[in-house]
């Protein structure tokens, strides 16, 4: 079966196509750094880079021809949706999201769909998709892909610790498809402690705690040279807690910070925050300092470490600097957490056709 991944970025949603049994015709990508990355651990996968606004469906049919697409998948970038994006801070009663430029992408994404026609297409994007515009702008997109043949369409908040992600990580995924079915999601392969079902979350502990001493050794595992002072904060976090100012001694507790207007040093949500190695992640959140702290070392995690809690494999080689390669990680889709779902759709594409 035939698929196309739009938004490829680093290639976890590739992954988790290639592993579900689809043939990858085609990717996208607009950035060359992440595009890199994506042809250096799928070369055999022909990839457009270019911006999707510019993409024509001539570019399309001269790599893939004539070639029948079966599934297209691929996550519009964000920035407009997320809760950590602008319109967090903004007055939403005079913010439109039909007009942020940034949600323009998903727009395109729903014109290739349509330029293809495939059976299935696969959208991921943040949780605050849903609830943008009041709920309103999802059902803009609902409404958008029904009048190009897609009728079914199943749309939920997914958690990555339900598919065996060792993540906290919440994803909304939009199936939809012209078959006529009625997709129903498959069945959590995890469980939590708290359920007594087995088996139970994959944690922090179980995927990188092996990594210790093989610093500078596993590709992209290179820990980031913290200022002494921000190491020595990091060592009165707890493991599992966030940092608590009032713990540190006054000559640690000082801001170093131009730019602080208290003069305390500020307790950001996700930069002193040290994970637990009983427990799932917190969300991987793409940027130069923004992966938590070690359990058990005063640094924060590795690009290697934060892409095993994404559930890459360490053959999967990133590129560029230190800061482009977090960034491609906390972007990425799991691809343990979008394998079951799109090995449904395959079963759904199987049954359609012996049919």
């Amino acid at each position: 079966m035939n698929a196309i991944d739009l938004f490829s970025g680093a290639g976890g949603l590739s992954i988790a196509l290639r592993d579900s049994g689809f043939k990858i015709i085609m990717a996208n990508e607009i950035n060359p750094r992440f595009a890199e990355t994506h042809k250096h651990n799928l070369p055999d996968v022909p990839l457009i880079v270019k911006d999707i606004n510019e993409l024509t469906t001539k570019d399309i049919k001269k790599v893939i021809g004539d070639t029948e697409v079966d599934l297209v998948v691929g996550g519009p970038p964000c920035q407009g949706f997320s809760v950590f994006g602008k319109r967090r801070f903004i007055n939403t009663q005079e913010y439109d999201p039909h007009e942020d430029p940034r949600n323009f992408l998903v727009y395109q994404y729903i014109r290739i769909v349509k330029e293809l026609k495939p059976k299935f297409f696969f959208m991921e994007n943040v949780k605050g998709f849903t609830n943008l515009d009041k709920g309103l702008f999802v059902e803009e997109v609902k409404k958008q892909f029904r009048s190009i043949g897609f009728e079914n369409i199943w749309c939920e908040i997914i958690c990555a610790c339900d598919y065996g992600v060792p993540q906290e990580r919440y994803r909304m995924f939009m199936i939809g498809n012209r078959l006529g079915i009625d997709f129903e999601k498959p069945a959590p392969t995890h469980f939590s402690k708290e359920s007594g079902l087995k088996p139970e979350y994959m944690t922090v502990g179980d995927v990188i705690m092996n990594l210790v001493g093989k610093e500078n050794e596993v590709p992209n595992h290179i820990p980031l040279a913290h200022k002494t002072i921000v190491a020595r904060r990091f060592g009165y976090v707890k493991e599992g807690s966030k940092l608590n100012v009032n713990d540190l001694p006054p000559e640690l507790a000082v801001a170093t910070r131009k730019d602080s207007k208290t003069g305390v040093v500020s307790n950001y949500s996700h930069v002193f925050k040290r994970l637990d190695r009983k427990k799932p992640s917190t969300t991987m959140v793409p940027g130069h300092n923004a992966f938590p702290i070690h359990p058990t070392l005063n640094r924060t995690l590795t690009a290697r470490e934060a892409a095993r809690i994404q559930t890459f494999p360490d053959d999967h080689i990133f590129f560029g600097t230190r800061q482009e390669q977090c960034i491609q990680v906390g972007n990425a889709v799991p691809p343990k957490m979008a394998v079951p779902f799109i090995k449904k759709i395959r079963e759904y594409i199987e049954s359609s056709e012996e049919e």
